[in-house]
């Protein structure tokens, strides 16, 4: 495989202007991220990890119960559910319970003045976005003009790169506004001119305790003139300048430096002193780096090697440093004056956090999991003192949903969901069963383990029947209350059965494993329906309504069962009766409202073996989510007739309701609040390029691409255990579950060859498509290969 070739024919070209953030294209070293559009001048938004809305809605947080006094309060509730939560943890509230993003800076840069009579036709723009390089080219012509744009963010910097050429007209004006997006909630912001082409602002952030800086340094080349200071105007100052110039622009936050200004002046001088070619060569080199790792080839399936390979990379753009991203990842934005951002911008933690980071492991990029348990360590004092305050207890509890210095967000009837600790465990679980890595294990990994694990302690409870019984909360989304939830039970189960092993093979925390074993071999069982699909909880009726997406833990993420027969009971029960399916498309056919449930499903299809739905689920996810950018929405997106569309809803309306009931226990209706009902189908052909994008969608396909190819749960290699039959492609580098380097080719739906390469030494059964199944036990740094003859086919 030429793995250069291959991804260079995936890069993102378009002669289409983007309009804003929504449809733009993204750039990112995993700290800071440009998103490029072009409405008529050129335009870029910037955002930085650090940079976010510090504060939370303090008299909401206040009242939210201890979880004492909440299993007090519901202990004569019949039925009980968490409804009550919306009065008892009720305050007046100064904004959002959830806080919307903020931007660090838009730029602007025209080849024009003027305006009104004067302003030239629209030009013609084209973009470019090499995967292969981090490097995004604009083109923007019209008759006279004929001016170019390269830019890229170099890795371990705060910094972005910008080289602006135009052909022929040395003597033309180019006009740039640095910009700090319009936001109410932003006291004034502070410019500073310290020198001749060097501009600079500080925004102080809500709250008053936080701010961030941007400077921005223009350095004319091939005899193009300094930059004259224009107006500044209510949050934006211009600049005009003559001739071809570098441009580095670089922001700073008091999150990691104590004087934002300073720090950012320095990175945009130390930018232009070092000159664009030095920062190319550092952002080539990590790019090249970065791609010289597990790839895949696809064949003549070229959408989903494109969205593939992008998934690839944004995951790369948007993770590198701490706090990790948020809900919308780094593509976001100000929409107007009343829209200066998107909600929310923090982290959900009943899976929306989580499903990012499970991309990383079997593309083999485990590096990029410390951006997130760095983040959790840095929260760790403010995680322990609000566990203490709400449980009264040691170890780390995560909310349902927090913001990037891990304050709680008041999400009241929605809150106790409390598998937040155990859906982090997890991933965390999962990055020492494929890595295999003890460094990893003993610095990252276990020490959040162990805090979790403490935690969950307080509140599982031994019963009479000797069977230790998780506290009372709920599945997330149905608000009715039960003991053994499935979801925290599930994955909670991974989380201590992976700190077990790793106090075992650390030597650490005697005191705590006896404990953490008498937990493991009392553990609830796995609720189940009396028909014996996995179920919500054993307090859960049968005949209440429930998210499909959910039910599918035990088998994925938590894999704390093999148990096939009952996984496709579960996922008839989900084609059945799950609540978030929508008929709205009218293809007869229905579909999952959100991302996260559509991933889940087809994980769920290729996890058992339905093979054919697993690949048309796989296709149908990106015919759902995918943008044109390379980037996925949260909910569908589909071009149609509105009216046609609500009509189907409604006629389909028995196929969702079936008889099921709502968390008060009575009979479910159309018209029930807790009922999805996303609106999907439009008319406007332009819906999807300008929706707003979620990052858990790059991730989620590019774990059901990974796994179409490579699965390995449960200590077998299972070899293109996804594809069709008559499937031509290969995969090279993938890391399989203990510790294995993967690679493998299939031609016309026959494996060919395979290479197996162990990193930490181990044992595993392999098989694949008309491949017997053996077992390979390789020391540490072995490799087992194997090419298998093909007979020729009878005349």
């Amino acid at each position: 495989m030429n793995i250069e070739k291959l991804i260079r024919k995936q890069d993102f070209s378009s002669d289409r202007s983007g309009t804003d953030f929504r449809d733009g294209f993204l750039l990112g070293n995993g700290d800071l991220c440009a998103v490029g559009y072009v409405p008529s001048h050129l335009e870029w938004v910037f955002n930085k990890v650090d940079v976010f809305d510090p504060t939370t809605e303090e008299a909401m947080v206040k009242k939210i119960l201890p979880h004492e006094e909440f299993l007090r309060r519901i202990a004569s509730m019949n039925p009980k559910n968490t409804h009550f939560l919306t009065e008892a943890e009720n305050a007046p509230a100064k904004g959002k319970r959830q806080k919307d993003t903020i931007s660090a800076a838009v730029l602007r840069l025209r080849f024009w003045q003027g305006c009104g009579w004067s302003a030239p036709s629209m030009p013609r723009v084209s973009r470019h976005l090499s995967l292969f390089d981090g490097i995004l080219e604009e083109q923007i012509q019209y008759q006279g003009l004929d001016a170019a744009v390269e830019m890229f963010i170099p890795r371990e910097r705060a910094l972005c790169c910008m080289r602006v050429t135009e052909k022929g007209h040395p003597e033309r004006a180019h006009c740039l506004e640095l910009i700090r997006p319009l936001n109410s909630l932003l006291p004034e912001v502070k410019w500073e001119r310290k020198e001749e082409n060097l501009l600079a602002f500080t925004q102080q952030l809500p709250g008053g305790r936080h701010s961030y800086a941007v400077a921005m340094k223009l350095c004319p080349r091939n005899g193009g003139g300094p930059a004259l200071p224009g107006s500044t105007v209510f949050t934006g100052t211009e600049m005009t300048q003559h001739g071809d110039f570098d441009l580095f622009l670089a922001v700073k936050s008091s999150l990691h430096e104590k004087d934002p200004l300073a720090a950012a002046l320095a990175e945009a001088v130390r930018g232009a002193d070092k000159g664009y070619e030095h920062w190319k060569k550092e952002n080539l080199k990590f790019w090249h780096r970065y791609w010289d790792n597990a790839y895949a080839d696809f064949g003549k399936y070229r959408q989903i090697q494109k969205y593939y390979t992008f998934s690839l990379y944004e995951i790369a753009c948007i993770y590198g440093k701490t706090p990790m991203p948020g809900l919308n990842g780094m593509s976001y934005g100000p929409l107007d004056e009343r829209n200066p951002g998107l909600a929310s911008q923090g982290y959900t933690n009943d899976q929306n956090s989580q499903i990012p980071a499970l991309a990383f492991f079997p593309t083999n990029r485990v590096f990029l999991i410390e951006a997130l348990a760095d983040t959790f360590f840095a929260g760790m004092r403010q995680l322990k003192k609000h566990t203490r305050k709400l449980f009264g207890c040691d170890g780390i509890f995560f909310p349902l949903v927090t913001n990037q210095l891990m304050l709680e967000y008041p999400t009241r009837s929605y809150r106790y969901s409390l598998c937040g600790s155990a859906y982090t465990g997890t991933i965390l679980a999962q990055v020492w069963h494929y890595s295999r890595d003890e460094k990893l294990l003993r610095e990252k990994i276990y020490p959040l383990l162990r805090e979790f694990t403490i935690f969950y302690q307080h509140i599982f409870r031994k019963g009479t029947d000797g069977i230790y019984h998780l506290d009372w909360s709920v599945t997330p989304e149905i608000f009715t209350l039960t003991r053994d939830e499935l979801a925290t039970t599930s994955l909670f189960k991974q989380v201590l059965e992976t700190v077990i092993e790793a106090a075992v093979i650390l030597k650490k925390d005697s005191k705590y494993l006896s404990a953490w074993q008498d937990l493991l071999e009392h553990y609830p069982p796995i609720p189940k329906t009396p028909d014996g699909a996995f179920w919500c909880g054993p307090d859960v009726p049968p005949d209440h309504y429930f998210y499909g997406g959910h039910l599918l833990y035990p088998a994925f993420p938590a894999e704390i069962t093999d148990d096939v027969r009952t996984l496709k009971k579960t996922i008839r029960l989900i084609e059945t009766d799950a609540i978030e399916r929508s008929f709205a498309d009218c293809s007869g056919k229905f579909h999952m409202n959100h991302d996260w449930s559509a991933f889940l499903v087809t994980e769920a299809y290729l996890r058992a073996g339905e093979r054919k739905k697993g690949w048309e689920s796989a296709l149908r996810f990106l015919e759902l989510f995918a943008k044109e950018n390379g980037l996925f929405c949260h909910n569908p997106v589909l071009i149609g007739d509105p009216a046609e569309a609500e009509k189907n809803e409604k006629r389909n309306w028995r196929l969702i309701g079936r008889g099921r009931r709502d968390s008060h226990g009575k009979q479910l209706l159309f018209s029930d609040p807790d009922i999805p009902h996303p609106p999907c189908v439009t008319s406007n052909p332009d819906a999807k390029r300008l929706a707003p994008a979620v990052q858990e969608g790059n991730s989620a396909f590019l774990f059901i691409a990974s796994e179409l190819l490579l699965q390995s749960h449960g200590g077998i290699i299972r070899l293109f255990p996804g594809v069709p039959d008559d499937f031509t492609g290969s995969f090279t580098r993938f890391l399989a579950q203990g510790g294995f380097e993967v690679s493998a080719v299939m031609k016309k739906g026959v494996i060919t060859q395979f290479r197996i390469k162990s990193l930490a030494g181990g044992t595993v059964k392999v098989t694949g498509r008309g491949l017997a199944e053996f077992e390979l036990s390789l020391p540490k740094g072995k490799v087992y290969a194997r090419k298998i003859m093909q007979r020729r086919r009878s005349e």
